[in-house]
């Protein structure tokens, strides 16, 4: 990321930006909007949420910047039918990617026009967004694994960069989108700002230096309850300003899963144990906990991710060793531990307040920050009944009431069959399962052939072999 700073001075200063377009305006999206626009070298063109009431929030920012924000709502975004894969490909490469429900030719037009005279355009319909000229980089702030398949996907098609914070998209079929975008010369990138990201960052920083990595993992900030549910943490949700969705996925655990898995994805670092330790330790207790058994600690093995409940969140850390005695000698000199392991940690992650710098590495360098790595899924996570579900019973999905994720190795959960928890959302039980019981492919039946279930059977056929 060294030297963003000045390429955005300078593309400001030609009276240039980059052009974003955001989807989903919830608490992160609405804030890196505000954020983008003061920022130099950035240009917010388009947003959309399913709630058209977030227009008037547009308006409160960009009012008194004296920009007009244009609303165009698509009325029969509900009729619509389900996209089919192989027909948004070869629409895309034949430039077609109006996508259903999406604009006329005459509506295109006009936004388009809107658009270059520097209104500010919302729809509910994301759908829009690929289609406005002048956007480079489309923003994923929804959270939600079947809507961020299709915002990648056709944003991507249509000559459009990635950037995400939906981290449970890419855990899902991250792979599959990541080789899209490098057959259409784009990029496709998760955000900096969430701990995948920023342990990302000090992965890379110890790989290096030639650091062996013994563990990565997050701090907790929430205790561990796996019969959360948004009934019981609607308060604690409200005084926090997030939906209760999104924190029951924090409090029973799903998120943390969700986070490690992208970061062993990216890494090849694997869960030492199906969920991981989730150990309570603070800052000081980390070295001595996160090792191996042998020494004194958790580890079946070394190369690990996992998370802790301590004081060190909101942070994420990294537990390294090195067998140079000289180097030891270095490290125990600047104080930093008398080995055999030592710690390296960052106590804070800026979440959609880091997002500017991963839209600035490709708009400038072409590089993601962080994305799969070449072997597609090193680890998935799978869904676990949250109380005794009976037959017949409609899954709710990430932050729900029925099930939550567990992380595994992604060989394990194919051989046991195990649904991933990206692809719960809608499925309808076939038998009962018992709490705290794996829900398996075959006791599903899958509510509809959506973009993410197309896209997820391409990258099992195509990529994990």
């Amino acid at each position: 990321m060294l030297g963003l700073n000045e390429k955005l001075k300078e593309l400001a200063a030609q009276d240039k930006s980059i052009k974003v377009g955001v989807v989903g305006l919830g608490q992160m999206g609405l804030c890196l909007v505000s954020h983008l626009e003061d920022i130099e070298g950035f240009k917010v063109c388009a947003a959309s949420d399913l709630n058209t009431k977030k227009a008037e929030e547009l308006k409160k920012i960009f009012g008194p910047k004296d920009t007009d924000v244009i609303v165009w709502e698509n009325t029969e975004l509900n009729d619509r039918e389900v996209l089919k894969l192989e027909e948004l490909l070869q629409n895309c490469e034949s430039g077609n990617i109006a996508g259903p429900g999406g604009l006329s030719s005459i509506g295109r037009e006009r936004l388009n026009a809107a658009s270059r005279h520097g209104s500010v355009i919302f729809t509910n319909d994301f759908s829009v967004l690929w289609q406005i000229e002048d956007i480079d980089v489309i923003v994923d702030a929804t959270g939600f694994t079947k809507a961020g398949a299709e915002i990648a996907l056709g944003a991507l098609c249509a000559g459009k960069d990635v950037v995400t914070l939906n981290v449970e998209t890419d855990v899902t079929v991250g792979p599959i989108l990541k080789k899209i975008a490098g057959s259409n010369n784009r990029i496709y990138t998760l955000s900096a700002g969430d701990e995948p990201a920023a342990l990302k960052e000090l992965y890379d920083f110890a790989d290096c230096m030639g650091f062996k990595i013994v563990c990565a993992g997050k701090g907790k900030n929430n205790p561990l309850d796996f019969n959360a549910n948004p009934d019981t943490l609607a308060e604690y949700a409200a005084k926090k300003g997030s939906s209760a969705k999104m924190m029951t996925s924090f409090v029973d655990g799903t998120k943390s899963m969700v986070e490690m898995a992208c970061l062993s994805n990216a890494t090849g670092l694997v869960p030492d144990v199906r969920g991981m330790h989730g150990l309570h330790a603070d800052i000081r207790d980390i070295v001595s906990k996160l090792c191996l058994k042998d020494h004194g600690g958790v580890l079946e093995k070394e190369g690990v991710v996992d998370f802790v409940i301590g004081d060190l969140a909101p942070g994420v850390f990294l537990v390294y060793s090195t067998e140079n005695k000289m180097v030891k000698e270095t490290i125990n000199y600047l104080n930093l531990g008398q080995g055999p392991n030592y710690l390296l940690y960052r106590p804070y992650h800026l979440t959609n307040l880091e997002t500017p710098l991963s839209i600035a590495l490709a708009y400038f360098n072409r590089q993601p920050w962080i994305v799969p790595g070449k072997g597609g899924l090193v680890s998935e996570v799978i869904t676990v009944a949250k109380r005794d579900l009976a037959a017949g019973e409609v899954l709710d999905g990430i932050g729900g009431y029925n099930v939550y994720g567990q992380i595994d190795l992604y060989e394990t959960a194919k051989e046991e069959g195990c649904l991933p928890i990206g692809l719960s959302q809608g499925c309808v039980l076939k038998q009962a399962v018992k709490k705290g019981e794996p829900i398996l492919n075959r006791n599903v039946d899958f509510s509809e052939n959506s973009i993410i279930m197309q896209l997820r059977k391409m990258q099992d056929e195509k990529m994990q072999k």
